[in-house]
């Protein structure tokens, strides 16, 4: 959005080289043809608020140019126009709540976030701007009460180079900030929510949904991994908010939005197990998993590991292989977790179901 500063940039840096009206005449064209371009596109792009306010700006400007005594003096354009455009940015900051609700009430739902979003944009631009003709105001006073009368050198840099400076930089730092946070939305994780029967229906932060409990339902993929008839189970961490420090499927991770549930395994089996090549689980079943802490949809894998050695090297909390009568001989004793101790005997029956394949 500070883009919307170019037209008036464009104008100081022209009238130190052409005729004052001239500039202002080009810099008017200018504003008009991005005012116009963004008009049209108004349904896809945010209105740039400084923008218009700029084109209006250097429109009366054109026009009081052709008036007898309406050219201000070449020594105070530049900073005659930064102080406008400052008057301007004031009163386009006092109308932000307005803008905000107007956008709250009546904008349809699917372009709302766009159009909050480019107005937030937009008072960055103008906090920004503001902030350096603030310090801008001050170095000039500060010059009046110890430099005063003023050199030519000295006049020439507070009232026509630092203007155009503060255009400059203030594009510069919006979009260096713009780009900085972009970065950061694209390192940020979502994980998807799904309606009872698992279509996709929205997003959350991670964040937020290690903390939203009961909000939305969450789709969340566990992977039990057998060996030889026994399933290997591990600690879950205790900063875990659903049941920390219990026993459990030691692979476990939301679906982040976007992704397909092989995808998700996919993730979960590279940054847990590593080394583990040429095996992927199994889809089981899928089914409901909702208390006080947590609203899940879950989809359960099985992986079933022919050498136990794949599991050397994991470093999972007291990772270890459990045999299914040691399993049963901690049951109800909150020693598991709940969401495992509703699994085991589902999963005991698909041990019993190999075990005996394997012995016919």
């Amino acid at each position: 959005m500070s883009l919307g500063f170019i037209p008036v940039l464009v104008t100081i840096l022209l009238s130190m080289f052409i005729t004052q009206y001239i500039a202002i005449g080009v810099g008017m064209v200018l504003s008009w043809s991005f005012s116009i371009f963004t008009f049209l596109n108004r349904t896809k792009r945010p209105p740039n608020f400084m923008l218009y306010m700029c084109t209006l700006m250097l429109s009366v400007l054109y026009i009081a140019s052709f008036i007898p005594g309406g050219i201000v003096s070449q020594r105070m354009f530049a900073i005659t126009l930064e102080l406008v455009v400052s008057i301007l940015a004031l009163l386009l900051l006092l109308q932000k709540p307005r803008l905000i609700n107007h956008y709250l009430k009546h904008k349809a739902k699917s372009g709302k976030n766009l159009f909050i979003q480019g107005t937030e944009s937009t008072f960055v631009a103008v906090n920004i701007y503001l902030l350096f003709v603030s310090i801008h105001l001050l170095l000039v006073l500060i010059c009046i009460l110890f430099f005063s009368p003023f050199s030519i050198g000295l006049s020439n840099f507070l009232f026509q180079y630092i203007p155009p400076s503060i255009f400059v930089f203030t594009m510069l730092f919006n979009q260096l900030g713009l780009n900085y946070f972009n970065k950061l939305a694209l390192q940020t994780e979502y994980f998807a929510t799904v309606n009872p029967s698992g279509e996709v229906i929205g997003k959350t932060l991670a964040a937020e949904a290690f903390h939203s409990t009961t909000e939305h339902i969450y789709p969340v993929i566990r992977i039990a991994v057998m060996y030889n008839g026994m399933l290997y189970l591990s600690k879950r961490p205790s900063f875990f908010s659903l049941d920390p420090d219990k026993v459990d499927l030691p692979l476990e991770s939301y679906l982040r939005f976007g992704e397909d549930l092989a995808a998700g395994c996919r993730r979960i089996l590279r940054k847990r197990l590593p080394s583990l090549k040429g095996v992927s689980p199994t889809f089981s079943i899928k089914y409901r998993f909702d208390n006080d802490k947590t609203n899940r949809l879950v989809y359960l894998f099985i992986l079933d590991l022919k050498d136990e050695e794949q599991l050397i090297g994991t470093n999972f909390i007291e990772g270890k292989l459990w045999q299914v009568q040691q399993i049963e001989q901690n049951l109800g004793c909150g020693y598991f977790s709940e969401c495992f101790e509703n699994e085991f005997d589902y999963l005991k029956d698909i041990i019993d179901i190999k075990e005996k394949y394997k012995a016919s």
